[in-house]
């Protein structure tokens, strides 16, 4: 119990005072830019999707949205092949994200076709919701990256460890001369 409450204490004082180097910082936000730059160009994908629901003719618009979900399966299929044989999970992750944006773009003329005006809304706030969705994923992602430098620098676990054995006051006390 006091080994817990005294590594908490540890732990509050090191995140309190150490400051992250340059190089690593940087690395952090090498990553935080590549996915704001990746929120931004889908952002303007659903922008000129929505422009050409308002200014293409229906199946001119029906054939393009069938043509980029096709381009971005294709693109899903590659960028899970390169994460694979690299054993890159953030390149994994982007696959993904990309297998939902083809399967968005895939139903969208169905939704705004074929359904009511309500499903056209919520579908046409399709880059709000991606927004949203990469902001909260570059909080996560800031949060990690320090927490795994900061508990990446600490021995504090090897350190209590060492206290939990036993100490040289728990030995029982031998006298080593004789009684008079």
């Amino acid at each position: 119990m006091e080994a817990t409450n005294k590594e908490e204490q540890i732990n509050t004082e090191l995140a309190t005072k150490i400051k992250i180097p340059k190089d690593i910082r940087e690395g952090i936000y090498a990553k935080l830019f590549k996915n704001l730059c990746i929120a931004i160009v889908i952002f303007i994908y659903f922008i000129f999707i929505n422009l050409g629901y308002e200014r293409l003719e229906k199946h001119v618009f029906e054939t393009d949205l069938h043509m980029f979900s096709a381009i971005l399966i294709v693109l899903t299929v590659i960028v899970l092949e390169a994460a694979y044989k690299n054993a890159d999970r953030d390149l994994g992750i982007h696959g993904v994200e990309i297998l939902v944006l083809s399967l968005l773009t895939l139903f969208l003329p169905y939704v705004y076709f074929h359904r009511e005006p309500i499903f056209k809304y919520l579908y046409s706030f399709s880059a709000m919701y991606v927004a949203i969705y990469y902001v909260v994923k570059c909080v996560a992602i800031y949060l990690k990256e320090v927490k795994k430098y900061k508990s990446g620098l600490s021995d504090i676990r090897e350190l209590l460890k060492e206290e939990s054995a036993e100490s040289y006051l728990d030995e029982q006390n031998k006298r080593k001369f004789n009684e008079d």
